[in-house]
């Protein structure tokens, strides 16, 4: 080999070590350091989407509740009506007999 080739390569193989080769080093740690970051903040985002899911299980059973609320408000209706007649009723008696069918003192 020509000693010109040869102070070259040797030169460039002096370069690759002492420069390329840490360099390349601190680019891998850079990126291996972002990987793990990434890693932590996925697990986080995996903790507070497992935590939503828990507190939004019951919106299920809320749009049950709120179907059955239609109902509800019949029945209470329905309810208020009824009470109201006995009410009526009640009352009826007590004007045309003067008192009401209860003895004094029990209710």
């Amino acid at each position: 080999m020509n000693r010109g080739v040869a102070t070259i390569w040797i030169g460039m193989l002096a370069a690759t070590l002492l420069a390329v080769v840490p360099a390349v080093v601190a680019l891998l740690t850079r990126a291996l350091n972002a990987a793990r970051r990434i890693e932590q903040y996925t697990a986080e985002i995996l903790t507070g989407g497992v935590g939503i899911a828990e507190n939004t299980a019951n919106v299920a059973a809320l749009k049950n509740t709120l179907a059955a609320a239609p109902h509800l408000v019949t029945a209470a209706t329905s309810l208020e009506a009824n009470t109201a007649r006995i009410e009526a009723v009640l009352s009826s008696r007590v004007m045309t007999n003067g008192h009401s069918d209860s003895p004094e003192g029990t209710v």
